[in-house]
This record gives C-alpha cells, structure tokens and sequence, in this order.
C-alpha cells in the first residue's frame, strides 16, 4: 500500500509507535521515525527494520523539533506522509492535578504535535500532495475512568484533525485520525484489571485490539486506497 512513500512516525518507539514502523516497511514505505529517550529502542528499529532511520527529537522543544525537520528536508525531497503517534500518559486524579502536569502533557501531546506537523507539512503545501494521520484515543470521545488532562490532550487531536483537514484540503492533503480503545500492551496495559475487565464486556469483540491492527488501519488510511477519506476520527474500539 505504501510503495516507494516517504513516511515520517513521530513517537516511532512507543509501542503502536514501533507497529506503526513495522507495517509501515511491510507495506513497502521508507519509514523516518522520531523518539525522544528511548535509544535502545530505537537501535533496535533501524536494525532490524530496512530503510529505517530514527532522530532524536523532543516535542517540548518547538524550535529543536523545528530545525530538525529543516535539516532532515535538505536531506530528502519530500515526506509523503506524517503519522503523528508520539505522546505521553500520566496517572492522576483530578483533585491532585497541579499546572505543571497539564501543561506538560498539552506541551507533548498538543503543542508538539501541532508543530511538527507545521514543519513537515510546509513542504507537502508546495508540493501539493500529501497525508496526514494522527493518533487519538477513545479516553477524549467516551465516559471513562481515565486522566482528566490526558483526555483533554486527545480530545483536542479530533478538533485539530477536522480544523487542518479542511484547511490543508486545497493543496490536496488529506488529514484523519484513528483512535484506538483498548489495545493490548503499551499504555493500556497499566490500568486496573477492573477496568479492562469491564471494557472486554462491553466490547463486541470481547478483546483488547492489538498495535498491529492499529497500524494496519494508519497504514491504510495513509495509502492512495482512502483517497476519498478524509476529515474523519476513526474508531478501532472493537464495538463499544
């Protein structure tokens, strides 16, 4: 699906990050990843993946991110698509939320993801063409016992998706996002055996999904076959 396209995964090793990677090269793309600690990780992507290369870039840091980009575009022509995965997690009660822990995880999960799809996206502008997905979460679209500031990063990436789809529509970039329900492993696998007991119950298919079912619907949604897809929040959530 994704054959001689250049595909940039911010947050490449996070667990749906590195799926995302996987299936990005099975699928035929050149996959450029960004990780901001994990360098273990990353040498284990470029080693193990072909025509796979990671940098190390923090979201917090607008004007790294931004020069970042700037360079790695002297470097190559074109980004054909960007999957914006990277974010991060907190376990907080509402009660005991300080301002430092909000604006961290808006900083990351908000604030970088806007500005790295601004440096990438310039260049798809010029060249007219280009697809965007971005990962949400059902934590921001459903009544559930999760982070109160996690909730609100990720329902602010379905108002973005919908507010750049239509503004990048005129240079023909489709933007999209998936968002996922419970997934097995990654930041699902810390909650409360309750709670995912409970979503497994509600659940039609009476399972958590998997990183690579995730990656398979990105990996799609990013391809020419979803050339009339575009503007949508879409659930991978196994019926809930």
């Amino acid at each position: 699906m994704l054959k001689n396209k250049v595909v940039f995964v911010s947050g490449g090793t996070g667990f749906i990050g590195s799926a995302i990677c996987q299936t990005c090269v099975d699928h035929g793309a050149t996959v450029i990843f960004s990780y901001h600690q994990n360098q273990a990780k990353a040498n284990e992507l470029m080693s193990s993946l072909p025509n796979c290369r990671g940098i190390p870039i923090d979201l917090k840091q607008v004007a790294d991110l931004t020069q970042k980009i700037e360079q790695l575009y002297q470097e190559i022509e074109t980004i054909d698509v960007l999957i914006n995965t990277a974010g991060i997690s907190q376990i907080m009660p509402f009660a005991m939320l300080e301002e430092e822990d909000l604006d961290e995880m808006l900083a990351v999960n908000v604030k970088g993801t806007v500005f790295l799809t601004k440096a990438v996206v310039r260049r798809m502008i010029k060249h007219k063409k280009g697809t965007i997905v971005n990962l949400g979460s059902i934590a921001g679209h459903r009544l559930l016992d999760v982070p109160v500031h996690y909730a609100l990063s990720k329902a602010a990436i379905a108002g973005f998706t919908y507010a750049l789809a239509a503004e990048l529509k005129r240079f023909h970039i489709r933007v999209n996002s998936v968002i996922p329900g419970l997934i097995e492993g990654g930041v699902s696998s810390g909650i409360p055996e309750d709670l995912a007991a409970d979503f497994n119950k509600h659940c039609a298919t009476g399972r958590p999904g998997t990183g690579r079912e995730v990656a398979e619907l990105v990996c799609f949604l990013a391809s020419d076959r979803a050339s009339y897809i575009n503007g949508q929040n879409i659930f991978i959530d196994g019926g809930i």
